[in-house]
């Protein structure tokens, strides 16, 4: 049974570099550095430095014969300059470190150098060769020609490798902003050089790169694309503590790694956080390449990649006439979005808020989505107003995401969940079974073992739902997922604000885990589910794959490093207790469900015997009847009686 322990928390490990160091580096991250360029690295620091030396040497004559034109040129001149020449270079050249350069990432700032030593080494040669030889014979412009011809000689070596390596020669030739705040990449050398190469394209991105943090064995010393590596991970404490106390703004960090393992991000963040610094991360932009944006929460998830496929959702809602139910919430926005990508016929988005329909109606036309929608003010508890809206639309599939959903509040106004969560899903359901191809209920782990009002509602809505379902013409999926993370009224918004505020932040208790997704993941995994083969007049559940909990203290600490910030010292934890409804863990599956994978990468069919409608129908409108009257204790009474689990808490 894929089922997750709760037991096991999200924690910040104390990584050893070396070990992450051989670890990081994934197969094919290694194959990219090095069989895509063969004998990319053969120049090494010494051969660089004599290749550097042999062109000194033929500059000083090339300018000394140039100066005679060519013509009867005293040759022992020749060979004594050259060789005093030579000998200078071999000292001023190192002074300026242009035998660390990697030439395949070579950059304007190594042809400064370049341009910088040979300057001072032909200020030098004039004197010396004075001392020798009185300047006897030695043309004075050929300190005048010596100057191009050995930037030159030097230059192009470099210039020409980076273009045949990467096929990019005007890059290698921009400057950086001086005044923006030092960054460190942290990289192997491919994706620093790939980074580094999109930011001397694309000036503008208000950081200072002041070097490389480098992954894969990374060569110390050298420099890429004019940026030097610095150390391993082990020197990036360090490094960024240097920044901070040299610089008048705090050191970023950027991780140049297109999918950073947990490991990195956990051990880069916590570095990050005891310095000050601020991450980043390059994030990919679909067709538009690459872009530099502010880690975020959801980077911290240990969720692996999963094989989102449109098409199964696609013969869900493609030419279909498809209402979503609680559209402009998080997740009813996030479907809202994704369906219209699908080509449905027609796109009705219902919601009692009018302001989150608003917001979302303005969000659509300000993106030129195609106009295939409608906003439709409408309470899914107001039957007859439901009733209009099926009739005058039609929708073949139904998305049912409206909810009550903050625990605390509910246990505070029992009643007002009951009509929304069971009231308003019995009424969706029951237009939905004769008329739709498809009905998708969206529930919550909070329904497994309910120890709150939301849980308990939610739970007795799934039994409701998938009961009506039974003998209709619709296929009903029932789709049970935990938290969405930053979601309206979920932990991290919270946290942020109280982070931006200066704290503190307030976290029930130290040992509270929860399970998390990203809106993205969740909508595309409902589609999904939902578009599973199953019988018109049954009712499935399915469960999304929520991983690994999360443990919520661990979860706040590393927003507020994520901040450049301290936990416990620049901003303040404090526990609160556990609110009225909460428990410590959240559970995704009853014991008695047997649960079996499906063909979609993320789903899983949570399989269970369905109660009739029948058996369920006269409690479930008493429930009802009480809420309507707002007969609080009646209403805690007839959930419990229907869910058994539930357990009333502080009354």
């Amino acid at each position: 049974r894929a089922r997750a322990s709760c037991g096991e928390s999200f924690r910040v490990s104390k990584v050893d570099p070396d070990v992450f160091v051989a670890a990081a580096e994934s197969d094919s991250q290694r194959r990219n550095h090095v069989s895509a360029h063969p004998g990319a690295e053969a120049w090494g620091p010494w051969a660089v430095y004599a290749h550097d030396l042999v062109w000194a040497c033929a500059a000083m004559a090339l300018s000394i014969l140039a100066s005679y034109r060519f013509e009867a040129a005293p040759w022992s001149m020749v060979w004594r300059a050259s060789a005093i020449f030579t000998a200078i270079c071999a000292f001023v050249f190192p002074a300026f470190g242009l035998h660390r350069g990697m030439w395949r990432f070579t950059a304007l700032n190594d042809v400064l150098k370049i341009a910088q030593a040979v300057i001072i080494a032909d200020l030098c040669v004039v004197p010396i060769l004075f001392l020798t030889n009185r300047l006897e014979a030695f043309p004075r412009s050929a300190s005048l020609f010596l100057i191009p011809i050995a930037i030159a000689g030097l230059s192009l070596g470099r210039a020409f490798r980076q273009a045949w390596v990467h096929g990019d020669l005007g890059a290698a030739f921009r400057l950086e902003d001086r005044a923006a705040p030092p960054a460190v990449v942290v990289g192997s050398p491919a994706a620093a050089a790939a980074y580094l190469s999109s930011l001397r394209r694309n000036p503008g991105s208000g950081v200072r790169v002041v070097g490389i943090v480098g992954l894969n064995g990374a060569p110390h010393g050298r420099t890429i694309r004019g940026a030097e590596v610095l150390g391993g991970l082990a020197s990036l404490g360090p490094i960024l503590k240097g920044l901070a106390e040299t610089s008048t703004k705090p050191p970023q960090v950027i991780l140049a790694e297109p999918r950073p393992s947990r490991a990195l991000l956990e051990t880069v963040v916590a570095t990050a956080g005891e310095t000050g610094a601020q991450v980043s991360r390059i994030r990919q932009t679909g067709s538009l390449g690459s872009a530099l944006a502010p880690l975020e929460a959801a980077d911290l998830l240990d969720r692996p990649p999963r094989a989102l496929d449109p098409r199964l959702a696609r013969t869900l809602i493609a030419g279909k006439r498809v209402l979503v139910t609680g559209a402009g919430g998080t997740i009813g926005s996030e479907l809202v979005g994704q369906a219209l990508q699908l080509g449905p016929a027609r796109l009705i988005l219902a919601d009692a808020s009018e302001f989150n329909l608003y917001a979302l109606d303005q969000a659509l036309n300000e993106a030129g989505a195609p106009k295939v929608w409608t906003a439709c003010l409408l309470d899914v508890r107001d039957r007859a107003a439901l009733k209009a809206l099926f009739d005058r639309e039609k929708p073949d599939v139904v998305l049912h995401a409206a909810a009550l959903k903050h625990v605390p509040l509910m246990e505070l106004n029992p009643a007002e969940a009951v009509l929304t969560n069971l009231e308003g899903a019995i009424n969706v359901a029951r237009l939905a079974r004769e008329s739709c191809e498809a009905l998708v209920f969206i529930s919550t782990d909070k329904a497994v073992n309910p120890t709150n009002v939301m849980g308990a509602t939610k739970r007795i809505a799934e039994r409701a739902v998938r009961a009506i379902a039974e003998g209709g013409a619709a296929r009903v999926a029932v789709v049970r997922f935990g938290n969405v993370l930053g979601s309206a009224g979920s932990v991290v918004p919270l946290f942020e604000r109280q982070i931006a505020s200066g704290g503190p932040v307030t976290v029930t208790h130290p040992e509270m885990v929860r399970y998390f997704m990203t809106t993205q993941e969740a909508a595309s995994l409902v589609l999904q589910a939902a578009a599973l083969p199953s019988p018109a007049g049954s009712g499935r559940v399915y469960v999304l794959d929520m991983g690994e909990p999360v443990r919520i203290d661990q979860l706040a600490r590393q927003l507020i490093r994520l901040h450049g910030l301290r936990p416990d010292q620049d901003i303040p934890i404090v526990f609160t207790g556990l609110r009225p409804g909460e428990k410590l863990y959240e559970e995704i599956f009853y014991d008695a469900e047997a649960v079996t994978p499906t063909e979609v990468d993320g789903v899983l069919s949570a399989s269970d015997a369905a109660q009739s409608w029948s058996e369920l129908e006269t409690p479930i409108a008493a429930l009802i009847a009480a809420a309507v009257t707002r007969n609080e204790t009646s209403v805690l009474w007839h959930l419990q009686a229907l869910e058994p689990a539930f357990r009333p808490t502080g009354r």
